[in-house]
């Protein structure tokens, strides 16, 4: 034996005990004291199984029969049903016994289902018929379907009406479970639907109805005469009337089939087999999601395992669901997959009665589908309403139960597919928001067009006035940015430590200019933009040789050739060279500043007069010779190169950028308040040795001591810083 020792004790014992019993009935011989020796914890349980199995032994061979199914029967469909008090053509004759069991003599078996085997049997006390059930052996070892059988029984006995079978003992001996009712000569209208859909086939083949012989309701639906569909409302009234009974006393059936009603001999219907039954208050054989009954014949709520809302109208949708196929012998729904099955009846509609056969009539179909609603709220609510409108529909007044309006059919659309419908309720929701907005916006724009075309004349007339305005400020702009470069042109400007604002003066013309030409097409702006460019291109380069003449212009005085130890020779060498510097700065005699700034030969000049001063000096003359330039007062010592060679930030140069233009609007004032050249030379003299200073202090040390040996030594003393055009510094 394989049994899995994880298991709980009680599990493990149940599974021993099965499997012996399989083992039993598939004809092995199982060793007991192997079996006690593999499971020693349950030795003493398995002892008493074995000797109750040996007081079963004494009971006749047919009689073990009941102890479970053959292992060798047909495990297709029984011919009889749960309801198991059907005859059977196929049996032995009454005369034939198969045992006894307490007070009853077995004579036939008659119907075997999940929840045990009927048997036709004479009570003995009472000499009477009775159909006996009895619980296989292998079942009553599950506590849970031994706890069934007893609440099948204990329902049925609660319930005395005349379409119910009733019960007439409950009782146990040797351990097999059993109860008696009462033997029903008939079928039941599972057989019944077999019967009328064999007669349907026939008829088909044929091209004409065979009634089958001795079944007068067969005969009536072959003929589809008006008085079977009354027959079946009739049957099904009946029903309905014994489950209402069965609800008002507190118990719920749970498993409406037509395999669970009979037909007798007298045409009485019988509801019979309350193995699923709930009673009142009763809640221990069902656990929540566990699905019982029949698939094809459950209730949605059965299917979709709401064991909370399982109430007295689930009978009243199986029944439903029975009398649709006793109308159309067709079931609700047809899937073959179980899943697929309990999904229908959760969640699809029927299809209407008339649509599977026309001769339905609509107030059945109605009645029908009434039962059949998806929530038990839309049901009748009781049994007996139900009953009652299948009672006017045989007295041909009319029904109670109203056909889905439109607004029912919505209704139901909607709870059936909430995902979709709430999907859609968003999309509308958005596209209402939308078409609220865009509305909105629309409304906005005619608004906003409205106001303009009213105040259109308006605007054009301030659009004019905008004009006329815009004109006379590019005007002003354009004289003020003229006066910039006017201003550049003055004689004044003409002098070395100015050079730098007329270079500011022309760079800030540009950036006018260039605004100018961007807002405006206008030819004049542009060419003098280019004009201007070019000139401030030129002043750069002007600059930088006039610092290089300036410096060059050094050696003519003796005291510097002298400190740079000079010989005669070497200072009449280079007297050719530094007079045609100093032609150039002196200008022609016309006087005319304009002219002497286009000359373009400066740089040249500058480049040969170096090339000649560097071939005559050593490399520690022309060293020292830059060490004195770098004393000359003023911020234009301070070029790019030096910025460069002492290392500045940004910050340091930004502070230095700020003490040169100040030092030049100093320089403007002087120049206009002098009243001499030579009084105005003296005093830019000290300004720039004071601009000079200011400008060292933004040094940190390291720089300074840098800058302290960039300019050597001090300048000889009597050396002149030429710092004007006609200002020349040579000594005869």
């Amino acid at each position: 034996m394989r049994i899995a020792l994880g298991a709980d004790p009680d599990d493990r014992l149940n599974a021993v005990l099965v499997e012996y019993v399989e083992a039993v009935e598939r004809g092995e011989r199982p060793d007991r004291q192997r079996v006690l020796a593999c499971f020693p914890e349950h030795a003493r349980e398995l002892a008493a199984f074995f000797a109750t199995r040996d007081r079963l032994e004494e009971i006749t061979a047919p009689l073990r029969a009941v102890a479970g199914p053959d292992p060798s029967r047909d495990t297709g469909p029984a011919p009889a049903l749960d309801g198991a008090v059907a005859t059977r053509p196929d049996v032995p004759p009454l005369g034939a016994e198969l045992g006894s069991i307490g007070d009853f003599r077995l004579l036939r078996e008659v119907g075997r289902g999940g929840m045990g085997v009927v048997y036709e049997a004479e009570q003995l006390s009472l000499r009477r018929r009775v159909a006996l059930k009895v619980l296989p052996f292998v079942s009553a070892l599950d506590p849970r379907h031994l706890q069934r059988f007893r609440n099948e029984a204990q329902a049925a006995a609660q319930l005395h009406h005349t379409h119910i079978v009733p019960v007439f003992a409950v009782g146990a001996e040797r351990g097999v479970h059993y109860y008696a009712m009462q033997f029903i000569d008939g079928q039941s209208l599972s057989q019944l639907l077999s019967d009328l859909r064999a007669a349907d086939a026939d008829a088909k083949s044929s091209g004409a109805a065979t009634p089958l012989a001795g079944a007068s309701v067969s005969a009536e639906r072959a003929s589809r005469r008006r008085q079977y569909f009354r027959r079946v409302a009739g049957l099904v009234k009946q029903a309905a009337e014994a489950l209402d009974y069965a609800h008002q006393v507190g118990v719920v059936h749970r498993d409406v089939k037509p395999a669970n009603l009979m037909l007798d001999d007298a045409g009485r219907l019988w509801v019979t087999d309350f193995g699923l039954a709930q009673m009142r208050n009763d809640s221990g054989l069902t656990a929540t999601g566990e699905v019982l009954g029949t698939a094809r014949y459950m209730s949605p709520e059965q299917a979709a395992g709401q064991r909370g809302v399982v109430d007295h109208r689930t009978d009243i949708y199986s029944l439903g669901a029975t009398l649709y196929e006793l109308l159309t012998l067709a079931p609700v729904f047809d899937a073959e997959d179980g899943r697929a099955l309990l999904y229908q009846v959760a969640y699809k509609e029927p299809r209407p009665p008339r649509a599977a056969d026309r001769s339905v009539p609509v107030e059945l179909e109605t009645i029908v589908l009434k039962a059949l609603a998806k929530s038990p709220d839309e049901r009748y609510r009781t049994a007996q309403e139900l009953a009652a409108d299948l009672q006017r529909f045989l007295d041909d007044r009319p029904v109670l139960a109203r056909r889905p309006s439109f607004r029912d059919r919505t209704a139901k659309w909607v709870r059936r597919h909430r995902a979709l419908v709430a999907v859609a309720a968003g999309v509308f929701l958005f596209a209402t928001v939308g078409l609220a907005i865009s509305t909105a916006l629309v409304a906005q724009a005619y608004q906003r067009e409205r106001e303009a075309k009213q105040h259109e004349s308006q605007r054009a007339k301030e659009a004019e006035q905008e004009r006329t305005q815009a004109e006379q400020n590019y005007q002003r702009t354009r004289r003020a940015v003229d006066m910039f470069v006017e201003l550049s042109d003055e004689e004044q400007f003409n002098f070395l430590p100015l050079t730098g604002l007329r270079v500011r003066l022309l760079e800030t013309a540009i950036a006018y200019y260039q605004e100018l030409s961007d807002s405006r097409a206008d030819p004049q702006v542009r060419a003098s933009l280019e004009e201007i460019k070019a000139r401030v291109a030129r002043l750069h380069d002007e600059l930088t040789a006039l610092n290089e003449v300036t410096r060059l212009l050094l050696l003519e005085q003796p005291v510097v050739c002298a400190d740079l130890g000079l010989s005669r020779e070497a200072v009449a060498r280079l007297a050719p060279a530094l007079q045609r510097l100093w032609s150039y700065r002196q200008g022609p005699e016309v006087r005319d500043a304009q002219e002497a700034r286009q000359q373009p030969q400066i740089a040249e000049l500058a480049a040969a007069a170096r090339k000649e001063v560097q071939e005559t000096l050593t490399v520690a003359q022309y060293q020292r010779l830059r060490q004195i330039f770098l004393q000359i007062p003023g911020p234009h010592v301070f070029g790019r190169s030096v910025l460069d060679e002492l290392g500045l930030v940004d910050p340091q140069r930004d502070q230095i950028r700020r003490i040169r233009s100040a030092a030049l609007r100093d320089s403007l004032k002087l120049w206009s308040t002098a009243e001499t050249r030579c009084e105005s030379q003296k005093d830019f003299e000290e300004m720039w040795k004071r601009t000079n200073n200011n400008i060292a202090a933004q040094l940190n040390p390291a720089q300074l001591e840098k800058w302290k040996a960039m300019r050597g030594a001090s300048a000889p003393a009597g050396v002149q810083f030429p710092l004007h055009n006609s200002t020349r510094t040579r000594t005869p």
